[in-house]
């Protein structure tokens, strides 16, 4: 009977690296080049532990689902259920706690585990690098920095895909992206006579704004829409503001908003005067949850829901 050999994982790309060196040889050196690989070929076959990934960053990990690579850990699992919702994390991803505090128990498990454990997080998460460090290699890749926000995301979710091994991955992800913005531009065609007010409710009485170089922003002016905040902006793409600033802003405005938010906030806005008063009030347009710090998951997700919403309108209060 045979006997089957299991490989680990990236066994083909690395048997394609070593033919292409192996070709270029030249022939007084193949044989004694022949034993060192063969050498090289079968250690890695017998030793090497299969590489896996966990973050504490949800953009990270629907970034990394994305790409096809499941991470094996996240931070506050039920909270990214509730922001992000998809893409779905795996039923059997490990949660690890507070992202910003992450239980030092469940990632002692992790490492109890037989695989190679690399964390990938944002600069954000950085002060749980000294915890995560005697388990794990960690790197930091940054989504969210000063300059073009759309370029970033871009560059940040290369960066993951090349960390991953994902590359092929990553542009077929950002094919697949541009295809379905192709899609939809056709679709809110009839729509973009006003501008879009993309709004989060932090409470009864404040909420985030975002501006044209966010990461939703700039879905908005690939889709060919015009933002309807020109003010003042954070690095994270967005501005906290009032809700009777809202009335600064274009009377043609479309209000758009992005959940989740408080409970309460329906009722507490039937009472609003000031809310009764404006004419983006009339018709919000209300999208499910979606992380509006996300990746390319993200905003392609966000162009979608945008887009239904307009075609065939949006949720309630």
């Amino acid at each position: 009977m045979k006997q089957l050999i299991f490989l680990p994982r990236n066994t083909q790309k690395y048997t394609e690296n070593i033919y292409r060196i192996f070709r270029e040889l030249p022939c007084f050196s193949v044989v004694k080049t022949l034993a060192v690989i063969f050498g090289l070929f079968f250690a890695m076959s017998c030793g090497v532990k299969a590489k896996s990934f966990a973050t504490l960053d949800w953009t990270v990990a629907e970034t990394l689902i994305a790409l096809g690579e499941k991470p094996v850990a996240v931070g506050d699992v039920k909270s990214y259920q509730q922001w992000v919702s998809k893409p779905a994390l795996p039923h059997d991803t490990l949660d690890l706690g507070v992202r910003m505090q992450p239980n030092p128990e469940q990632i002692l498990a992790l490492k109890q585990g037989d695989h190679d454990l690399h964390f990938i997080n944002s600069s954000f998460y950085a002060q749980a690098t000294a915890t995560l460090e005697p388990f794990s290699t960690v790197t930091l890749v940054d989504f969210y920095t000063e300059g073009d926000a759309w370029q970033n995301i871009v560059n940040a979710s290369r960066k993951v895909a090349f960390i991953a091994d994902k590359q092929m991955e990553f542009e077929q992800l950002m094919t697949n992206y541009w295809q379905k913005m192709g899609e939809i531009r056709p679709l809110v065609q009839p729509y973009l006579e006003r501008p879009i007010a993309l709004v989060q409710f932090i409470d009864t009485r404040h909420l985030r704004i975002y501006a044209a170089n966010s990461p939703f922003g700039a879905v908005l002016s690939q889709l060919g829409f015009h933002n309807a905040w020109n003010g003042s902006q954070n690095a994270w793409g967005f501005e906290t503001i009032d809700v009777t600033q809202l009335a600064k802003l274009a009377p043609n405005s479309r209000l758009v908003v992005v959940k989740p938010y408080p409970a309460n906030i329906g009722s507490a806005l039937r009472y609003n005067t000031l809310w009764q008063r404006l004419a983006m009030a009339k018709d919000p347009l209300i999208l499910p949850a979606v992380w509006t710090f996300g990746g390319i998951p993200s905003a392609q997700r966000f162009a979608e829901m945008f887009a239904n919403g307009l075609l065939h309108g949006g949720e309630q209060w």
